[in-house]
């Protein structure tokens, strides 16, 4: 049984500010050595359910914050970026399940920790298909898709409260750990990590063990994307984008395309905005 984990650092367990999950933030060791730590919690859940073969995808910034050396040896580490299908990088290699461990809520969600969608500057994201209506999706959402596209049912998702509410409103079936519990979007009353990676480990044992019936999350192709920025020069610096089609000051959108080519047009589009001034 093969096992793919997506791992980001903003749903980990007592992260909870910028200070927590930036490369120069003042506590970003400690939450290096947290992100791993609840990864280890979840590959060895997973191990001990069955699983022959995990692999961890370090999701987070550039991919070099899960520390190599304290990893479980029973998994393989993806690093680095740029990458092909970023956070989800090599799980069109075929995997029996997925976990989004450390992910957060989408942008705009009250009491949701360090929200954003891969960047600050993607306000809200929809998508929408002739078998998928239309929904706001984040970073746990679109990535699921991805999962999906490949036959991977995502079975466990750990973060706070509302990351976890949005995970079973897309996936009514998958298993979720709130690590913490939001109290505005920079503070949280948070589990000991001790008490997480106890919570993951059991979550991350259940699901595996009860895989049958559960089923990818397929939002099928001819995917329509609407995005809405923080800035009309967003939408201005992301017009160049062949395919995109301006429908207000802040809003494009593009398709009905394949989910991946809306992904790759997507992951464009969020480094691109990126790099204009909040004007």
């Amino acid at each position: 049984m093969d096992i793919y984990i997506s791992c980001d650092i903003e749903g980990i367990g007592c992260v909870v500010r910028p200070e927590h999950s930036t490369i120069p933030g003042r506590d970003y060791l400690q939450s290096r050595r947290l992100m791993t730590a609840e990864v280890n919690a979840a590959i060895a859940g997973a191990c001990e359910a069955g699983a022959a073969h995990v692999v961890v995808a370090d999701a987070h910034n550039v991919g070099l914050n899960i520390l190599p050396e304290e990893l479980d040896e029973r998994a393989e580490l993806i690093m680095g970026a740029p990458r092909p299908l970023s956070m989800m990088a090599g799980v069109e290699e075929g995997f029996d399940a997925v976990f989004l461990i450390g992910y957060h809520a989408k942008p705009g969600t009250q009491n949701g920790l360090i929200v954003h969608n891969h960047h600050s500057r993607i306000r809200t994201m929809f998508l929408s298909g002739p078998d998928f209506p239309r929904t706001e999706m984040g970073e746990l959402g679109m990535n699921a898709a991805l999962a999906g596209l490949y036959d991977a049912p995502v079975v466990l998702v750990s973060g706070d409260e509302t990351t976890c509410l949005e995970a079973h409103k897309l996936i009514p079936s998958v298993n979720t750990v709130a690590v913490k519990r939001g109290m505005g979007a920079y503070a949280a009353r948070c589990l000991h990590p001790r008490e997480c990676r106890r919570r993951i480990y059991a979550a991350a044992c259940q699901a595996v063990g009860s895989l049958s019936g559960r089923a990818p999350l397929r939002i099928g192709e001819n995917i329509r994307m609407e995005l809405e920025f923080t800035t009309a020069s967003g939408a201005d610096q992301v017009s160049i984008v062949p395919g995109l089609r301006r429908t207000g000051p802040m809003s494009m959108e593009a398709g009905p395309l394949p989910l991946r080519d809306i992904f790759n047009m997507f992951i464009t589009v969020a480094d691109l905005v990126d790099q204009v001034p909040y004007l």
